[in-house]
């Protein structure tokens, strides 16, 4: 549950008689997974029985004592946090047990509530994500409380969520005179007040603004109001001014709030984020309202951002990698590195591996940077960046590959970028046989250092391990300083579980199934080759969990694992087995199990993520868990809008991958923005879907709160080799992190359904087969990827003779701007392969002059390949684009013969790309060899046939029909699909879907401005006076959005109401009755 960094924090707490320190990550994670097993299965919540000497109530009590004697240190931090994390169990313990009785007030004269005391425990820890969760569970006004103690407890809820205007706001309207009767009433209730005063002063310090008048001058400070509450609270003081001489009341309650409040102020105020100083040359006035901004929301800078901060990793000039575990705030700590470069009047690009990503990062960085405070615009907007007179915006969302593009095609528009941010760089490291993606990454890297080199880099990742090499690669790189950061602590704790059966269980089902199978072959005389269904129905079992206790699930003294195994739910689940190879093998069933599993969490009101294999498990496990649960989703008007453009868009609901509001939904590549779009929105809401069901390849762009994540299986079907392939480390690990997402929630349960079955023996220690099993699939730490340069292996190929070899080819024609320029200026070059970090390591290898010949030798293959008719500006092209010089060659020469018939709109040049593909081979393999596949299965073939002629003239109709704005409907029908069938495959518009997902965004829009490059670089627009030079500008950005006419383009840009692009093309027929009135 615990990463090693806060383990260890744990581990330092002070030891008490008869407990070790160093057990209490492995005895509060057993408390946790068993109250989180407790409650998936319904069962009645109570104090274990095997608690021992050390129960949790004696733990928080002890510890919080501790934090209340010991002076400011790490041990006071240790100590607070051990005891928050048991009063945190305790209080969920408690509303879970709680069955509609009242419970007693957060705080009175003997009593502080659990749920209170964790969050300020957790404040004093500086743990904030922890603070902010567990002030969720307080309930502030409790019944039967003091008005004193509903304001004090919404004081302590704000503090601990980060919301300090609040508390300021309340303090200057809540306070009334004293009207009680009681005298002990009347005192406890000066105390109350006495400790919300305290607080105020603390967040107007925390703030760096005056009190509120009403809050008084009565103490020096937050620490001197809470200091009194002890001194008045214990025996040796009068209670409050007016009590009857000799009257000596301990006031336990209030004493044990001050003294944890104490120890909060002075730990709190080196937390607060207007303590970040500003960056060199930044302006001051800038930085300062940004940070005011943030604060507002996010007052308390992380122990991790921090340190962070201390090694100057946001100071102008510095360079940095940043190796932060998943959910413990890369984009957040990315945000201070950005402020200081926009306070600096510099812009900003931010890479991102998906689309999906970069759609949630412009969201979030939006949010970050709201255009009204500082007049920055945050945009993802790749194809405007592409046309001529297109401005970068002040921080530009893109993926490596677009980048790579607008570096190659537009290199000027970073001329004021003072910062290229890549989130998720593990992925500059190629992936066994696919390295294209990571080529095109490590050569954006190389051209924006060409470009901009005066700009700072900063890396960000969760999973790599060598950060330090790749932090003294880019000092070389720049010049400039450049540092890693490596921090294993994460805010938010994950109890990561494994799901498990009991050997003898299973044994008995297996019997009964045989039994069963003999039975019915006898029946039926005949020996059935598989499993027969009575049989199959016998193979059920009780799902239980294995959760590791330590971060690494070994003891590295002892070797032994350190687990414990809890039951998950009260039925059994069905698992699935075969006879094929002579005895009965069982198979997990995961998607089945998953369902199970996410049905009893929703039912217990636990928002869940469930990862399956395949985009149709996505659909067909929503579908499963949604008809487990009986709650209705209402839809809101927000929702409502985009359910009826996505209406428009498909032409009928009918064909939505969505079934309309529900329980559970899906989210998958297959699906349109606008599907997910709104199954995000309804999982967000807490009265809305409580279960999202989604592949490993998305997870990387959800950000969802949730507080379960189910792994359905750790292995896919390998659709190279066949069989079983295991899931890469950092797809489980990806899709792992979704369960407790800082600042949404600090605690999430994870639970993996593994293949093959992996099963225990009551009283018997884990086989090694079972530990080895679990280190595999969630390992001590999240470092599992080392990045190493993709140009190493091209060259390695290159060497070896490889020189058909595709990635090969790509090179050699991104290097094509060699053939037209003298050794000399090589180095001026936008890809100079002597600073990319192949060179680098072979340097510190001591093989630089083996990388030097290797770099020769493609030198000379690119500039021994003679083609005729190659100019600079071919070469030049060739080079942006990493196509072969004699197709450009080709392609300049098609157009320059069709001058004065060239087309003159979008469905025209639609049709004179398709012919020039349909006659030209070299260019058909080139710009649709990466999507043939796609285009087979959107004409109905299999993926692996010869894509002919007809297949070109089939997508050329659906290409036009999507570009005139014909809905997916009627575009699948054009394709030759069955959009009226009621298989539900067939309905959803498969073929449309292949269209608009794949081929469009990944190949046609390429090979169209590809084109469009080309003619403006022949310039026959004033020899053809009917081409328009707009149009061809705004080409490829037309085909990909669906458009026909560049005005259409910029009418869409304005009517920021208009959501889906049939609505677009509705709105631009319609456009003449909003100027003029209907007629």
């Amino acid at each position: 549950m615990f990463d090693a960094a806060t383990a260890s924090l744990l581990r330092s707490a002070p030891e008490l008689p008869g407990l070790d320190p160093s057990e209490l990550p492995a005895i509060l994670t057993s408390h946790y997974a068993e109250l989180a097993s407790m409650r998936l299965r319904g069962a009645e919540v109570e104090s274990s029985s095997e608690e021992g000497d050390w129960s949790l109530e004696r733990i928080a009590d002890s510890y919080e004592l501790a934090v209340s004697l010991q002076p400011e240190s790490s041990a006071r931090a240790a100590a607070a946090f051990v005891a928050g994390t048991a009063q945190q169990i305790l209080a969920r313990r408690q509303l879970t047990a709680n069955d509609g009785d009242e419970l007693p007030p957060n705080i009175d004269r003997d009593r502080l509530d659990p749920s209170v005391a964790a969050a300020i425990l957790f404040l004093a820890s500086e743990q904030y994500a922890d603070a902010n969760e567990a002030a969720v569970n307080i309930e502030t006004n409790r019944a039967g409380q003091l008005y004193e103690a509903t304001i004090l407890s919404e004081h302590i809820q704000d503090l601990a969520k980060g919301r300090l205007n609040q508390i300021l706001k309340r303090a200057a309207r809540w306070r009334r005179p004293i009207d009680y009767i009681d005298l002990d009433i009347r005192a406890l209730a000066a105390l109350l007040e006495a400790l919300s005063t305290g607080i105020e002063m603390l967040a107007a310090q925390m703030l760096r603004v005056d009190a509120p008048e009403q809050t008084g001058t009565r103490f020096v400070g937050p620490q001197q109001a809470f200091q009194r509450v002890l001194e008045l609270s214990s025996s040796n003081y009068d209670i409050a001014i007016g009590a009857p001489q000799g009257l000596n009341i301990l006031y336990a309650g209030p004493y044990h709030l001050a003294s944890l409040l104490l120890a909060v102020a002075n730990s709190i105020s080196e937390a607060s984020l207007l303590n970040t100083p500003a960056p060199f040359d930044s302006n001051a006035e800038v930085w300062e309202r940004w940070l005011r901004f943030r604060a507002a929301k996010f007052p308390y800078v992380w122990s991790n951002h921090r340190e962070a901060i201390a090694n100057e990793f946001h100071q102008t000039g510095v360079s940095s990698v940043v190796v932060l575990p998943t959910g413990a705030g890369k984009t957040t700590v990315s945000s201070l590195k950005i402020a200081g470069v926009l306070a600096r009047g510099k812009k900003v690009a931010f890479l991102a591996p998906t689309h999906a990503l970069v759609d949630q990062l412009t969201e979030d960085l939006q949010e970050m940077f709201p255009s009204e405070l500082l007049g920055s615009v945050v945009s993802s907007d790749f194809d405007l960046l592409m046309q001529d007179a297109a401005v970068f915006r002040d921080i530009e969302v893109m993926t490596p590959e677009r980048c790579l593009a607008m570096l190659s095609f537009a290199p000027d528009a970073f001329k004021d970028v003072g910062l290229l941010v890549f989130d998720e760089c593990h992925l500059l490291s190629p992936e066994s046989g696919k390295i294209r993606r990571a080529l095109d990454a490590m050569l954006c890297v190389l051209g924006f250092s060409h470009v901009a080199p005066e700009a700072d880099f900063l890396f960000l990742s969760a999973m790599l391990k060598n950060g330090d090499e790749l932090a003294q690669w880019l000092q070389e790189l720049t010049g400039r300083k450049s540092i890693a950061v490596d921090l294993l602590w994460k805010p938010s704790r994950q109890a990561r579980g494994v799901i498990i059966y009991e050997d003898d269980q299973l044994n008995r089902a297996s019997t009964q199934a045989l039994e069963v199978q003999i039975a019915e072959d006898k029946k039926n005389n005949s020996v059935a080759r598989n499993l027969r269904a009575p049989a199959a129905r016998q193979l059920t079992a009780t799902p239980y969990a294995i959760w590791g206790l330590q971060h690494n699930w070994l003891s590295q003294e002892e070797s032994i694992a350190h687990c414990v195994t809890t039951q998950l739910l009260e039925d059994q689940v069905t698992l699935t087995g075969n006879i094929r190879f002579g005895r009965l093998q069982l198979t997990p069933n995961a998607n089945h199990v998953a369902v199970e599993l996410a049905a009893a969490a929703a039912k217990q009101g636990l928002k869940t993520i469930v990862f399956v294999n395949t985009k149709r498990d996505a659909v067909s496990v929503a579908k499963q868990i949604s008809s487990l649960l009986s709650q209705e989703v209402e839809i809101t008007p927000i929702e409502q809008v985009r359910w009826d453009a996505l209406e428009l868009e498909l032409g009928s609901l009918d064909h939505s991958l969505l079934s309309g509001p529900a329980t559970a939904v899906p989210h998958n590549s297959a699906m349109l923005r606008l599907e997910r779009d709104i199954a995000e929105r309804m999982f967000k809401r807490s009265d809305g879907a409580q279960v999202i069901v989604a592949t490993p390849t998305l997870a990387q762009g959800l950000n969802l709160p949730a507080q379960l994540a189910v792994l359905a299986g750790d292995k896919r079907a390998d659709p190279v080799k066949g069989g079983r392939e295991n899931l890469e480390a950092h797809e489980i690990l990806n899709a792992a992190a979704r369960a407790g997402r800082a600042g949404h929630l600090a605690n999430g349960l994870v639970l993996l359904i593994p293949e093959p079955i992996i099963t225990f023996k009551k009283e018997e220690p884990l086989e090694n087969d079972v530990v080895d099993k679990l280190q595999a699939i969630l390992p001590e730490d999240d470092h599992c990827v080392t990045v190493t340069d993709p140009l190493e292996i091209v060259l390695d190929r290159l060497i070896q003779g490889q020189a058909t070899d595709p990635d090969v080819n790509y090179t050699i024609n991104r290097m094509a701007i060699l053939r037209s320029v003298d050794e000399s200026s090589e180095a001026t070059h936008l890809f100079d392969l002597r600073k990319s970090l192949g060179s680098f390591a072979a340097k510190r290898r001591e093989e630089e002059k083996e990388f030097d010949d290797k770099i020769e030798a493609l030198r000379k293959v690119v500039t021994s390949e003679e083609v005729e008719e190659v100019d600079h500006n071919v070469a030049v092209l060739s080079s942006q684009s990493g196509l072969p010089a004699k197709l450009l060659v080709d392609l300049r020469g098609r157009i320059i013969a069709d001058i004065g018939s060239l087309p003159t709109n979008v469905s025209g040049w639609l049709e004179w790309m398709i012919k020039w593909l349909q006659e030209h081979e070299d260019a058909r393999s080139a710009l649709l060899g990466d999507i043939s596949g796609s285009i087979l299965s959107a004409c109905g073939e299999a993926k692996n046939a010869e894509l002919t002629k007809e297949h070109l003239d089939l997508l050329l109709a659906a290409l036009i029909a999507w570009v005139e704005g014909k809905s997916l409907r009627e575009i699948e029908a054009i394709l030759g699909g069955e959009p009226d069938s009621a298989t539900p495959t067939k309905k959803i518009c498969p073929r449309a879907r292949e269209l608009v997902g794949t081929i469009v965004p990944r190949g046609i829009s390429f090979a169209v401005g590809l084109i469009a490059h080309m003619l403006e670089d022949v310039d026959p627009f004033d020899k053809q006076e009917d081409l328009d030079r707009q149009l061809i500008e705004c080409l490829g950005t037309a085909v990909r959005k669906g458009l026909n006419e560049v005005a259409m383009l910029f009418f869409a840009s304005e009517k920021k109401d208009l959501i889906c692009r049939v609505q677009i093309h509705e709105a631009w027929k319609n456009r003449g009755q909003e100027l003029f009135g209907a007629t």
